[in-house]
């Protein structure tokens, strides 16, 4: 049980990991906007939608995790 909420863990953390990492990318394309003034807020957009992929993945996982801790039995 424990090295599956390890695992669970690590993995939570490289998914919520990445998706801030593309959400603060889309916030620095519309700050800066390196590209123009369009195509950087349309790119920032972009990418701030696929910033919820990993988030979604890393919510699924905590909530598997807490169930997992309090050994709630799901089938039952």
């Amino acid at each position: 049980m424990d090295e599956t909420l390890e695992v669970m863990g690590r993995t939570y953390r490289r998914f919520l990991a990445v998706g801030l990492g593309l959400m603060l990318v889309a916030f620095a394309l519309m700050i800066w906007r390196p590209l123009g003034r369009n195509a950087s807020l349309v790119l920032a957009a972009v990418v701030f939608l696929f910033a919820f992929i990993p988030l979604e993945f890393a919510r699924r996982i905590a909530r598997r995790m807490a169930m997992a801790s309090l050994g709630v039995n799901r089938k039952a």
